[in-house]
C-alpha cells in the first residue's frame, strides 16, 4: 500500500456560478494497490464493496495465463487492510477473456460477471465464481453477442443483462448489420430468454446493467435511441440518432419508455443508473443542459421518481466546468443523508479526472483533484472507472491508468 498524501482540492469556477460550494476540507488519498500485469492483471474494472470492507473487482488483462497476447485478465479482491488476491485468472476460449464489466455479488457471496469475448464463437461469457473459487462459464447462445455491462442477480439466481447491439440486425436506426440493444434473463437451469428487444424508438444501445426496485422491477437507460432528429455524442459516436431513453421492465415482462431525452434542459446521452431505498433513480447524462457554445450541451445530473414518474435535473454542469467522463462504466454513488459523489474521467487541475460531490441542494464540489500523468505514468492512477463509498464519507476506486507499471490503480480517499 502506497504511502497516503493529502491535496487540498479546488472548487472549479467558484465564482462563476452560483449553485458552488465553499472549498471542500483536506482529503487524504492512499493507493491500496497498483496493478503490474502480472500476475495481478492490468486496467482494472469498476469495484464493488460487501458489508466487511472488502472490493472485489476485475482487470480487463494481464494475470498469469498465457493464452490471450496480453493475458486474459482476472477476479480479484481487496480486503479493509489493503491486502490483494487474486481469486481467478481466465484462460480464454469456452473460459473467456477481457472482463471489463463490474461484478454482481449475491446473498451467499458468489460472483457474477461477464467477458467481452472468446468464448464460443469468440463471444462473451456470463460466468459464477464462488467463496471456495470455483468458476463457472456460461456460455450465451450466437444471438447474444459481446457483454460490456455487469449482470444483475435476484433472490432465485436469475441473471439479467443487456447486449448493446443484440436484437435484430438493422433495426431500422443502427446500421453495419447491427441491432439496437437487446435485454435478456439466463435461468437458473442456463436457460436464456430475451425479454426485449430495442427497435430505436424505445431506446438504443442499451449499456452499465440494470437495477431492481424493492418489488423486483427493473430499469435501466439506452444512451441513444428516442427521439430520432436529436442527436446526441457518446462512446465515440459523434451524432447518433436519437438522445436516449430511461425504461422499466416490470415483473411481469412488460417494457415501457419513462423518459425520453430531448438534448434540451434535461440532458442527451445517459450513461447508466442507480437506485435508492425509496425507489428514486439518479444517473448522469453526457450531453444537453447547458448549450452555450456547444450545440451537444455540457450534460446533467438527474433523478427520476419511479412511484410518480417525475423526472428532475439535480445539476447542470456549465461550460466553464471542464471535464465530464463519458465513459458507461463511470456511474454515481448516494450516501445515507442523499449526497451524490462521481468521478470525471477528465477536467480537473490536471486533466486526469476528478472526485466531486452534489449536496441535496443542488451545489456542487470538487473534493480531489487526481494526479497528474507524464507519458502515461504516475503514482496515483488516472482515468477513475468508478467509486464506491465507504462507511464514514469516504471513497474506494479504480483508475484504469497510471500508477509506476502504467497499469492502474485502487485508491482511498478520506476527508
Amino acid at each position: 500500500m502506497k504511502k497516503p498524501h493529502m491535496l487540498v482540492s479546488t472548487l472549479l469556477a467558484v465564482a462563476l456560478f452560483a449553485n458552488a460550494t465553499p472549498l471542500a476540507k483536506a482529503q487524504v488519498y492512499t493507493v491500496l494497490h497498483t496493478f503490474t500485469g502480472s500476475p495481478d492483471g492490468t486496467n482494472p474494472s469498476p469495484l464493488i464493496r460487501d458489508a466487511e470492507g472488502n472490493l472485489y473487482g476485475t482487470a480487463q488483462a494481464g494475470g498469469s495465463d498465457n493464452n490471450c497476447v496480453f493475458g486474459c485478465g482476472m477476479v480479484y479482491k481487496i480486503d479493509a487492510a489493503g491486502n490483494q488476491t487474486v481469486l481467478y485468472d481466465f484462460a480464454g476460449g469456452n473460459n473467456g477473456a477481457y472482463p471489463i464489466a463490474a461484478l454482481a455479488r449475491d446473498e451467499s457471496g458468489n460472483l457474477y460477471g461477464t467477458t467481452q469475448g472468446n468464448g464460443s464463437f469468440n463471444l462473451s461469457v456470463i460466468f459464477r465464481l464462488t467463496p471456495e473459487g470455483q468458476e463457472t462459464s456460461f456460455n450465451l447462445p450466437p444471438s447474444i453477442g459481446s457483454l460490456d455491462s455487469p449482470v444483475t442477480v435476484d433472490a432465485k439466481g436469475n441473471l439479467y443483462g443487456m447486449e448493446p447491439y443484440g436484437g435484430t440486425p438493422n433495426c431500422g436506426w443502427e446500421f453495419h448489420d447491427l441491432g439496437c440493444g437487446a435485454l435478456f434473463v439466463m435461468r437458473p437451469n442456463v436457460k436464456f430468454t430475451i425479454i426485449h428487444n430495442f427497435t430505436g424508438t424505445d431506446g438504443m444501445f442499451p449499456e452499465s446493467g440494470l437495477v431492481r426496485d424493492t418489488k423486483g422491477n427493473l430499469y435501466g437507460a439506452a444512451v441513444f435511441g428516442g427521439i430520432r432528429s436529436c442527436r446526441a455524442v457518446g462512446n465515440g459516436r459523434d451524432n447518433s440518432p436519437g438522445c436516449g431513453t430511461i425504461f422499466k421492465v416490470d415483473v411481469h415482462g412488460k417494457y415501457t419508455v419513462l423518459h425520453t431525452f430531448s438534448n434540451h434542459e434535461d440532458g442527451a446521452g445517459p450513461l447508466g443508473l442507480i437506485i435508492d431505498s425509496e425507489d428514486n433513480l439518479y444517473g448522469v447524462a453526457t450531453g444537453g443542459g447547458n448549450h452555450e457554445g456547444n450545440p451537444y450541451g455540457y450534460g446533467t445530473i438527474f433523478k427520476l421518481d419511479t412511484k410518480t414518474g417525475v423526472f428532475s435535473v439535480v445539476f447542470t454542469r456549465p461550460p466553464n466546468l471542464l471535464g465530464s467522463g463519458a465513459y458507461f462504466a463511470n456511474l454515481l454513488a448516494r450516501d445515507s443523508r442523499g449526497n451524490l459523489y462521481g468521478a470525471d474521467q477528465f477536467g480537473g487541475a490536471n486533466n486526469t479526472g476528478c472526485l466531486f460531490r452534489i449536496d441535496t441542494q443542488g451545489n456542487y464540489a470538487d473534493l480531489f483533484d487526481f494526479q497528474e500523468q507524464v507519458a502515461g505514468f504516475n503514482e496515483d492512477g488516472f482515468f477513475p472507472m468508478g467509486i464506491v463509498l465507504g462507511s464514514a464519507d469516504d471513497v474506494y476506486g479504480s483508475m484504469m491508468m497510471g500508477g509506476f507499471s502504467g497499469f492502474g490503480t485502487v485508491f482511498h480517499i478520506t476527508p
